[in-house]
């Protein structure tokens, strides 16, 4: 490995570490901060195609094969041990990570917006951003917004600090149509692709 390919890396997990998993996910930090100064698995990501080396792949392809690590001791330990199935699922998965929490902070624009709406989305993934009305909202702790038909499940509610100035709805958007568009579209019906689908979601 040539030091500016090793560099590279280093300064690319520290960089997830601090900017990215800080505060958001607390293993997902330990482990980036973890694989930043472990020479070893450098190598191992060094040996794969730079598009394969983020850690978001890494850190759900170990989780897929082995489970959630406890720790960074861990997380090294099962990619020791499973080094060829992890590489396996790297090599033949690609990050779909819809975070449907950054609807909170889309909803009050597309409710200031002519209803009904039409959403379309590129890169859908699995298109659980596509449903921004069928979300719960709390903005600012108080600020609370539900489903119009919520119906018999509670849905997943989304907590956001609104800045000042911020037009708050009083009620959800309605979508009158909503089409996704994906390279490989992610299949709900399907149970191991809902499976990988949840393994790319952060611990914690």
């Amino acid at each position: 490995m040539r030091d500016d390919d090793f560099e590279r890396l280093i300064r690319r997990y520290a960089i997830f570490a601090e900017k990215e998993a800080r505060g958001r996910s607390p293993l997902y930090e330990e482990l980036a901060r973890g694989v930043a100064h472990d020479p070893a698995t450098l190598a191992f990501l060094a040996g794969l195609p730079v598009a394969k080396q983020q850690p978001n792949l890494l850190f759900a392809a170990v989780r897929h094969v082995c489970g959630t690590p406890q720790d960074w001791r861990h997380f090294r330990s099962l990619l020791q041990d499973h080094k060829i199935q992890i590489t396996a699922v790297m090599l033949a998965r690609s990050t779909q990570t819809n975070e449907p929490g950054r609807c909170a902070t889309l909803l009050p624009v597309l409710a200031g917006l002519r209803q009904p709406l039409a959403l379309i989305e590129v890169g859908a993934s699995a298109g659980l951003c596509l449903i921004p009305d069928r979300y719960g909202y709390v903005y600012d702790g108080s600020h609370r917004l539900v489903p119009r038909s919520a119906g018999a499940i509670e849905p997943p509610m989304f907590r956001c600090a609104a800045g000042l100035g911020t037009p708050l709805p009083d009620d959800v958007p309605e979508i009158a149509w909503r089409a996704g568009l994906d390279l490989n579209p992610i299949d709900v019906n399907e149970a191991e692709q809902v499976h990988w689908l949840e393994t790319l979601a952060w611990p914690g």
